[in-house]
C-alpha cells in the first residue's frame, strides 16, 4: 500500500503502525474489504450498477423512506428496456 497505493489484500496490513500513519481510514478499508462479497453473476452488471448509482448518487440525495423503492423500479426498468440510464 505504502509503495504502489492499492489496497492490500491481507486484513493484518491495516493493523501497521505505518499504514495507519499514510492510511488513517485504513480499518474503515479493512472493515470493508472483510463485508465485501462478489458482484452478482449477471451479463447486465454494467446496467444494474448504473441504475444503481443513479438513484443512489449523490448520498445527500438519498431519502430512506423513498430511494430503495425508486431504485428497485427504475432497476426493473432499465432491465426491461423501459427506461435508459
Amino acid at each position: 500500500m505504502l509503495d504502489e497505493g492499492n489496497v492490500a489484500a491481507r486484513l493484518a496490513i491495516f493493523d501497521d503502525p505505518d499504514i495507519l500513519k499514510e492510511f488513517p481510514m485504513a480499518p474503515l478499508m479493512r472493515d470493508s474489504i472483510a463485508a465485501a462479497a462478489p458482484r452478482p453473476a449477471t451479463p447486465y452488471y454494467a446496467d444494474l450498477s448504473g441504475a444503481v448509482q443513479n438513484r443512489w448518487h449523490p448520498p445527500a440525495s438519498v431519502n430512506p423512506a423513498t430511494t430503495p423503492r425508486r431504485s428497485a423500479e427504475f432497476v426493473r426498468a432499465v432491465l426491461s428496456d423501459q427506461a435508459l440510464l
